[in-house]
């Protein structure tokens, strides 16, 4: 009797793991999805606003100051999404702040390696490309290449001092992943270490005909370091779902 009530559990366990297994594979391009140990050097920006302008699915608003950011990161991933990096330059948009206070942000162009299939049609532009991280003390670099030519190079500087803290929040990232479709949103909350830091450098090393030199910075006006950072993703929803 008592190895007949030790084996259902077993046996529902293993069908409760198969389900599950099931589950993320056939939902994978569209999430949820979560991730962790991802370290983050992220430089606020303004860009330019004819550019920006152009690049927004009808329906999204720049901020007056046309303020936007660079995100460039590596992530360990999860059970269910490899390690990947990525880099991402972002404009900020007016109307779907996240419940937390951020701006939303519409990804102008983004280059990854080996990420989820979910980050494909996060935003304007998606290649293929490979994102490093360096730290020497307060100075901390990042670079990314594509087809084997590094196109950006970043760095900042650590605040002098225990400048650092626990965060947590929600960022909205809308998208048109049908651009018959109508505007969706994706919903991503967070938790991490972040560092102040000052900005060093910006620079974008491409031609003038390629998509992502009219999004080259025009000023860099803030920076941090975020460490230990994990997030989740929600499914896409209608944009008018999320927010304050």
């Amino acid at each position: 009797m008592k190895m007949k009530l030790c084996a259902i559990p077993k046996l529902l366990f293993g069908s409760v793991i198969a389900a599950l297994l099931a589950l993320s594979t056939a939902h994978a391009g569209s999430g949820p999805y979560v991730v962790g140990g991802n370290q983050h050097l992220m430089i606020g920006i303004t860009l330019d606003g004819a550019a920006v302008r152009a690049a927004l699915p009808k329906g999204l608003e720049p901020t007056e100051g046309i303020t936007g950011g660079l995100n460039i990161y590596t992530s360990k991933g999860s059970a269910a999404t490899p390690a990947y990096s990525r880099f991402y330059v972002w404009a900020d948009v007016n109307g779907h702040d996240s419940i937390t206070g951020g701006k939303a942000r519409y990804i102008l162009w983004a280059a990854t390696s080996n990420g989820p299939d979910k980050l494909k049609k996060a935003g304007n532009m998606e290649v293929q490309g490979a994102t490093n991280l360096t730290k020497s003390g307060a100075d901390i670099s990042g670079a990314t290449t594509v087809g084997g030519t590094q196109i950006v190079k970043a760095a900042i500087k650590l605040a002098d001092g225990p400048k650092c803290g626990p965060a947590a929040g929600s960022l909205n990232y809308p998208s048109l992943p049908d651009p018959a479709g109508k505007l969706m949103v994706t919903q991503y909350t967070f938790t991490a270490t972040i560092c102040g830091a000052a900005p060093v450098s910006a620079d974008i090393m491409v031609d003038a005909g390629h998509a992502l030199a009219k999004f080259k910075p025009t000023k860099l006006i803030w920076a941090a370091y975020a460490k230990d950072l994990s997030f989740a993703g929600s499914p896409l929803m209608p944009i008018k779902m999320v927010g304050k």
